[in-house]
Parts: structure tokens; sequence; C-alpha cells
């Protein structure tokens, strides 16, 4: 079974910036990255923001539109479609995923706010039903060089 990283993040910190630094250290660590996103909306807002994520480095990525590039390790989408293969899928979406399983690593990253983390608790729940092995890392300071 897969397994899901919670990474719990102080209030007031950026879920999406801190998708954009675990997306760059996934991908630099070898992996094929997907980013499942709740919407295509956003989809093309966190593509645009991996653009901009830092300007010393560049991730290379693209909005998945259903046809595989083996060029790209780091693919963004909604909906029930997803590359194949892929390693790591970090989810942004409210809900899990139908194809979760097929990804070694799920990463869920949960912002500091109540509603976000009431959210995150039925995502966990849901995890730990289905029997997925999962890991909490509570993210105590955050900076810029993430």
């Amino acid at each position: 079974m897969s397994r899901v990283d919670f990474y719990i993040l102080p209030e007031g910190n950026s879920v999406d910036r801190f998708a954009c630094a675990i997306t760059s250290k996934a991908w630099t660590s070898g992996n094929r990255v997907h980013i499942h996103t709740q919407s295509e909306e956003n989809a093309t807002k966190f593509d645009d923001l991996l653009w901009v994520h830092k300007d010393i480095s560049f991730i290379p990525h693209e909005v998945f539109n259903g046809n595989i590039n083996d060029e790209t390790p780091v693919t963004i989408g909604h909906g029930n479609d997803y590359p194949r293969p892929s390693q790591v899928m970090i989810n942004l979406s409210s809900d899990i995923p139908d194809f979760a399983p097929s990804f070694d690593r799920v990463i869920e990253i949960v912002g500091g706010n109540e509603s976000n983390k009431h959210l995150a608790r039925q995502r966990y729940r849901q995890y730990k039903e289905a029997d997925y092995e999962i890991h909490d890392h509570k993210i105590e300071d955050l900076t810029e060089n993430d």
C-alpha cells in the first residue's frame, strides 16, 4: 500500500508555496511527480506559480492533458486523469482521488486554519481505513529558502 505523508503547516503559511518546495525536492530526488488539484482553474494557477516559485531554479512541468510526455517529470492536473507511471502525488484537492493507490507516495499538505485541518482529518481517517502507511510531519518554521 502507498505511503501518505501529512505535512502540517503553521498558521499563516502558504500551502501552495510549500507544495512548490516539496515538488522541487521530490523531483530533484529522481521522482516523477503529479500534483492533483481541485479544478482546472487551480491547476492553471499552480502551473503559473511553479514558473515563478524561485527565480534561480526551474522545475520542468506541464498541465496534464491526457498525453504522456516522457520528458516532463512534473505534471499538474485535476479530475480522474493522471500520468502513468508517476511515483509521487501531491494532493492539493479537498478529496482523495480514486487513483491515489497508483502512487508509491502521497503527500498531503495541511494549512494552518481550522477548515483545512478539518478536511485533512477526514482524509486522514479515509487513508487509515484503507490501510495506508501514514506519517505526520509538523512543520515548525518555514523560510523562503525551502
